[in-house]
């Protein structure tokens, strides 16, 4: 790769690599399966059309997150959104390992999004509290505030089951 603009075979390869995760991520702000996948859609035409060259594969995911993350806070602002579907039609598009993980994923979309979205870059796409500051463009202290809140919500949502990560 090295300085080069994005290939047809990269392309590809970077969906296959990214879709689930930035899938997740447009869900996080969306809670709406469709609106994600217009989104989805969104992000990697604009993957398909830039025209500037990327260090490597980690460059790429790291741009398709801030892209991902952006599009979807725009996506929520738009008149044209659509209505929400209940999250329990979720379960027939995602395959849990076991019945822990989708009540944690069911948990945490049931957070306000603010709080859904950091917890979702924090614990599922391991960015630092100063990356998600930068991607979220709001001070650090925001962030960890949000997490804060967040924790505490799940802990009471999932009682015994959650533990101090």
């Amino acid at each position: 790769m090295g300085g080069e603009i994005v290939t047809e075979c990269e392309f590809i390869s970077a969906v296959e690599r990214n879709n689930q995760r930035l899938f997740l991520i447009a869900l996080s702000f969306t809670h709406n399966h469709t609106d994600s996948e217009d989104i989805l859609q969104n992000v990697f035409l604009k993957l398909w059309k830039y025209q500037k060259p990327f260090e490597d594969t980690s460059h790429i995911d790291k741009w398709l997150t801030r892209v991902c993350v952006n599009e979807s806070k725009n996506y929520i602002k738009s008149p044209f959104r659509k209505r929400s579907v209940p999250l329990e039609n979720a379960d027939s598009k995602y395959q849990f390992e076991n019945e822990y993980d989708y009540d944690l994923f069911k948990a945490v979309m049931s957070l306000p999004k603010k709080q859904s979205t950091v917890i979702h870059l924090f614990y599922y796409e391991d960015l630092s509290v100063k990356e998600i500051a930068d991607v979220l463009k709001i001070k650090d202290s925001a962030v960890k505030t949000r997490l804060h809140r967040a924790r505490t919500q799940l802990k009471q949502l999932l009682g015994d089951e959650w533990n101090n990560e």
